[in-house]
């Protein structure tokens, strides 16, 4: 599977670890979290190194839609009901402040990286009271937003919500720019940490690093305890065509419609998005062709370039987990559950945890703490766990034993992670976790944490 960010631009090589290190801090996750973390502390003057499984650009980054913006779909209006007026403005400040800090990066270093400001758009084609709310809720928050019926669409809305000089970028042009001057291993696949020492495995051998800080930047932690993280998210699938000889539009779209598509224009290509659903449950088919039946009624015209699919942490609270693994690992620290605003989330997450090694709190630290407790999250939290639960004992009675009658029940092999039944995705052919969202090709080559390992070869 290849995006457009994938094909246009290849990042060079970096080597394997070849021998044991001791660091100031290690880096566990070469996508943009953990490059713009390496890049905060290297400027800091501490000993930074990257640990990637595998090649860079090949993770979340590489096949995102690129925004930058603070705009999360409806979350401004949630926000002040759950957290209150000042932690939902904390959490506007630094998103809003992602987005500057970018431009700030891109402008101060030069970086060729396609960076374009735009406005961007939440819009819904059926009611727009709840629209109107959330842009009088961002308003309060002190974000640039607006209520307006005026989009470029190709079709007529009831409502949308537009936040100003948001922006948009290819991010692996931007990692490409950042790279210079940090150190990063490829194909080094951290296995365990025990206290301060990770092991390594390497094409060619099992290294140790030593590191009095730990940075997880994994996408979804592959340790599970302490942390408990595989109980307090989730993973989403969405779905994504870059159409050819499409007609431009201004700005960047996502719906908050059930079903609804998301829109952005790169270079000559419109990123056509949508059909996004919990990993491992619900999937609709062949999604991408589904979506090009949906396309087709706006842009007759238009040819598919390339399509793919991104998957993407969901935390039960709608905020990220961005700060101390737990308690009982002081010197660990974590950032997951992006909620599909991972270019934002990334810059934030790079800020705060560089803060917390070098020993300050960035005044938004509380809003993203991994330790804190919201009572609105209750409900989702136990749908979670009746899913997960459900998923291991389907596993006991039904799991199938041949690959062919796996793909005939629509469920398949059983993942490595914590046992669950996997379920067969067919627009991406790829086994999928519905608890935790680990994904595997067909051969059970991993492709997705939480998993650190290959699916087990079916009995014939």
């Amino acid at each position: 599977m290849e995006s457009i960010w994938t094909k246009t631009c290849r990042l060079p090589a970096c080597p394997p670890l070849s021998e044991d290190k001791k660091v100031d801090v290690a880096i566990v996750g070469g996508g943009l979290a953990g490059l713009l973390t390496a890049c905060l502390l290297k400027n800091s003057g501490l000993s930074v190194i990257v640990l990637e499984k595998g090649a860079l650009g090949r993770g979340a980054t590489g096949f995102t839609t690129a925004k930058i913006t603070s705009q999360h779909g409806l979350i401004y209006h949630k926000l002040l009901k759950t957290l209150g007026p000042e932690p939902a403005r904390q959490y506007a400040a630094a998103s809003q402040k992602a987005v500057a800090s970018y431009r700030q990066m891109i402008q101060k270093e030069g970086i060729d990286c396609d960076f374009s400001n735009q406005p961007s758009f939440l819009y819904s084609t059926l009611e727009n009271d709840m629209l109107k709310k959330e842009a009088d809720s961002a308003r309060r928050l002190g974000l640039p937003a607006s209520f307006t019926k005026d989009t470029s669409l190709p079709f007529p809305v009831a409502g949308a919500v537009r936040f100003e000089n948001q922006a948009q970028f290819h991010p692996l042009k931007f990692i490409k720019g950042i790279l210079p001057g940090l150190t990063v291993y490829e194909y080094s696949q951290v296995t365990k940490i025990r206290d301060h020492i990770l092991l390594v495995r390497t094409p060619d051998a099992i290294r140790r690093v030593r590191a009095a800080n730990i940075v997880l930047t994994t996408h979804f932690p592959t340790r599970n305890i302490p942390g408990f993280y595989f109980l307090r998210q989730h993973q989403e699938i969405s779905y994504v065509l870059a159409l050819d000889h499409a007609a431009p539009l201004e700005g960047m779209y996502y719906c908050c419609d059930q079903n609804g598509h998301s829109f952005r224009f790169q270079d000559q290509f419109l990123l056509f998005g949508g059909l996004g659903h919990r990993t491992g449950k619900l999937h609709p088919g062949d999604a991408y062709k589904k979506l090009w039946q949906s396309a087709r009624q706006w842009y007759p015209r238009a040819a598919v370039a390339a399509h793919w699919s991104n998957e993407d942490a969901v935390t039960h609270d709608a905020v990220p987990f961005i700060g101390p693994f737990s308690v009982w690992t002081p010197h660990i620290y974590v950032a997951t559950g992006f909620q599909k605003w991972g270019m934002t989330h990334a810059m934030t997450a790079a800020t705060i945890l560089a803060d917390e090694v070098l020993g300050r709190h960035d005044e938004a630290y509380q809003v993203y703490h991994p330790a804190r407790l919201n009572l609105s999250a209750t409900c989702p939290f136990l749908a979670d766990v009746g899913s997960t639960m459900v998923h291991l004992v389907l596993q006991k009675l039904f799991a199938p034993r041949t690959r062919k009658r796996a793909i005939e029940k629509g469920y398949g092999p059983v993942c490595p992670h914590m046992g669950c039944t996997l379920s067969w995705n067919p627009a991406d052919r790829t086994w999928d976790c519905p608890c935790h969202g680990s994904r595997f090709e067909e051969d059970g080559t991993l492709l997705a944490d939480p998993a650190t390992r290959p699916l087990a070869k079916p009995e014939k």
